[in-house]
Order: structure tokens, then sequence, then C-alpha cells
């Protein structure tokens, strides 16, 4: 028996809904585990827009008989589910909890959103499901040690579980940004190293290459490169980057200025990103900054979802993209150490 106070399960698959309001017909790789009927289903509906599609979601509410350590065993064994994400206010058996946490995270990985972070949040979860408060510092260095991946809200839920499934496994935290021009520049770097990531210099074999195009003065191409009028030459930088030795990561900005159609250049920068995608080992990931226009926002999710059809992940700040790919290299790493 699930719930009760709750929405019960979801399984586009099948055409089986929590709410009119979801979509059918269609399946994805993330599994969803939800304390809160809402959340269950903004979060199938808002990650399905982001190209994230869900496989089997479950809102179990007070969890009277089925908890959602029963939930996360399932999922951990079902083929379909390639990660699952979680929103919880609390467990009832912390101990079997992070054991079956552990087991299914050392096979694939496990976002969780905790609720209850403050004192008045767990004022509002006494009145919903009724779930014992958890000291914030306790909870963080279980799910930690269990080898999950912790968020604090949908939005980077999301955007971890997108980096989680289209990015072959993240083994390094140097990062190669390209793109951006002047101050935007100083921007991105930021994001990224506020992340807990690097933007490391070059080699000097990349920099030997990239001198015989780039010579716009006021052009930089230390790290991040600052394109500028080489913008045209995009995909001869990102063949560079790819080859440095002292690059873990390609992220690379694309500027979508709303048109009646993609142009030519935006569109063979599409292709020759997921062509670099298709042949190399390292992740690669765009950020497409959104302009607050209906025109401009609608030709971002365009090239969005053609970006993620080629595994891709987009998103639309630099603060985002770097947070997900900070998520990613933890859960790695964590993973490899489990397996060494």
């Amino acid at each position: 028996l699930i719930g009760p106070n709750c929405m019960g399960i979801f399984n586009p698959g099948l055409g089986v809904k929590q709410s009119a309001d979801q979509y059918a017909n269609v399946t994805g790789p993330v599994s969803f585990i939800s304390q809160s009927g809402t959340h269950a289903i903004t979060f199938s509906n808002e990650a399905h827009l982001q190209g994230v599609d869900i496989n089997k979601s479950v809102s179990f509410g007070n969890g009277i008989i089925l908890d959602v350590t029963d939930y996360l065993e399932y999922f951990g064994y079902d083929t379909g589910t390639k990660a699952i994400g979680m929103y919880l206010e609390g467990v009832k058996d912390g101990n079997r909890f992070l054991s079956v946490l552990k087991e299914v995270s050392a096979k694939k990985p496990v976002v969780i959103w905790k609720g209850g972070r403050t004192e008045e949040g767990n004022r509002a979860i006494a009145s919903h499901t009724g779930s014992l408060a958890i000291p914030q510092a306790i909870w963080d260095s279980a799910v930690r040690q269990a080898g999950a991946i912790k968020v604090t809200n949908q939005d980077e839920l999301i955007d971890t579980l997108k980096a989680l499934i289209h990015l072959p496994p993240v083994s390094g935290d140097r990062v190669a940004l390209a793109g951006e021009s002047g101050g935007q520049s100083v921007a991105i770097a930021d994001a990224f190293v506020e992340a807990g990531l690097k933007v490391p210099l070059l080699t000097q074999e990349s920099y030997d290459k990239l001198a015989t195009f780039i010579n716009l003065a006021g052009t930089s191409y230390r790290n991040p490169i600052d394109t500028g009028a080489n913008r045209f030459e995009m995909e001869r930088i990102m063949d560079i980057l790819e080859q440095d030795a002292h690059i873990d990561n390609l992220v690379e900005v694309i500027w979508a200025f709303a048109r009646r159609q993609i142009s030519k250049h935006l569109q063979n920068q599409i292709i020759s990103l997921v062509n670099l995608r298709k042949r190399t080992i390292k992740p690669v990931m765009a950020i497409l900054p959104t302009f607050s226009t209906p025109e401009n926002v609608q030709q971002v999710n365009t090239i969005a979802q053609q970006l993620q059809e080629g595994n891709v992940p987009a998103y639309t700040t630099v603060e985002r993209g770097a947070l997900a790919l900070k998520n990613a290299l933890d859960y790695y790493r964590f993973k490899n150490n489990t397996n060494q």
C-alpha cells in the first residue's frame, strides 16, 4: 500500500499518471521518489521540459506500509532506472536507509533534495508528513558517506541528473571554458572556481596553436578563451582544448539571439559540439544564456533539445552548469574510491 497522503505512481511509458497535467507515451532513464505529491508532479513536468524524462515516479506521503527505503531498493535493481532522484522530509529506519543508500549509490547515482533544512522548514514538515527532524549536519555527513549527492532545490536536482545521464564519467576537476568575451569571461571563470572546480592554464602547445589565428587586440586565450571576433573558429578552438593535457572537461558558451530561425553558423556550432562529444572521452557541456523574451526562451529550448539529443547537457546559466558538473564529479570520485 502506498501512502496515505500521496499521489501514488507515475509511469509515463504505461500512461499511469499522478495528475492529468503529466505527459505519457514517453519514458526516460530517471526514477523519482517523493514524500510530496506536488513536488512529484512539478518535478516530472519541469524535468521533461528540460530533457530529463521519467522512467517511474512514486509519491508516497506518510509511508505507513512502504517507506522511502523500499522504493530506493526497488529502483536500485530496476534495469530501466539509470539514475534516482528524491525529495525527502525524513526516514523511519535510518540504519536501513543508509545501508541501502550506500549499496544503490555504488551502482547508480542517487540525488537527494532534503526538505526541512531550517527550524521553520522542520516545523512545516511536522504538520505535513509528521517526519522527525534530523539535524542538518548529521544528515549531510551521512548522505555523503553513503555516496549520494545532496542538492538544495528542484533546479539543482534536475541539473545534476541531466549531467549524470548525458556526461561520461567525470574524472577530473580541470575545465576549459570558451565562447565568452571580456567581463563575461571573468564571470564564467569565477562561477566554475567557486563551485569547486579549476580553470587552469593550457599547455604551451595549445597556446602556440591558438596564436596562429587568434590575434585580435584585446582578445585573450589563456583560459577562459575570449573568442570575440574568432567565434567562427569555435570548432577549431574546441578541438585544441580537447587535446590539451591540462584539461579534463570542456564547456562552450553558445549565444542564441532570437531570430525567425536558427542561423547557419549557430546550427554548425551545435553540430560540431555534438560531434566533439561523440569522439572524445572528456565531458562536454554547453551554457546557453537566456534573455527574458518569449522568442529567445523558445529558441534556447530548441537548441538545448538538439544538444541533449547528442548527449551534451545544456544549462541556461554558468552557475547551474558549474554546480551540476561539480556534483557529478563528486559522485564519480566516491564511486571510484568505493570500487578500489
